[in-house]
């Protein structure tokens, strides 16, 4: 929920002023509740910096989340596309097409076992595979 400046600053006066109210009940001296005033202010205002900043942060990372959701490619051909180095590219265009397809799944982030359900794969089978790419790419 975002954070209501004018809503926040109602609460504060309303609170504010019930305490000076009782201050003045017990005596205290009126420069006393000014300065009183003065450093609540101070803070009110900087939980109200810190707040912004973290509804700015919290909105930040919405979108972020919603530009990681966005799959990064719809198929293996676009998967492909998207390798950027040619050496890379090469390896990949050399997999075996099932492997791709268990490579396209994991980076839309489902789990081994995920992908064997999806494929109708054992999930060793997932797993191997997955396992054989990865010491091809490191060899790269």
């Amino acid at each position: 929920m975002a954070y209501n400046k004018a809503s926040e600053e109602r609460k504060w006066n309303y609170w504010k002023e019930q305490e000076e109210k009782k201050l003045r009940e017990l005596g205290m001296k009126e420069e006393k509740i000014q300065k009183l005033r003065q450093m609540d202010w101070e803070d009110f205002l900087e939980e109200r910096r810190y707040r912004e900043r973290l509804d700015g942060t919290m909105q930040d990372m919405d979108s972020e989340r919603q530009k990681d959701d966005e799959q990064f490619a719809m198929d293996v051909k676009e998967l492909l596309e998207h390798v950027g180095d040619r050496r890379l590219y090469e390896v990949l265009k050399g997999t075996e097409h099932q492997t791709l397809e268990i490579l396209l799944l994991s980076t839309w982030g489902y789990s081994i076992k995920e992908i064997a359900k999806i494929m109708g794969l054992p999930k060793d089978t997932v797993y191997t595979k997955r396992k054989i790419l990865r010491k091809k790419l490191k060899k790269f």
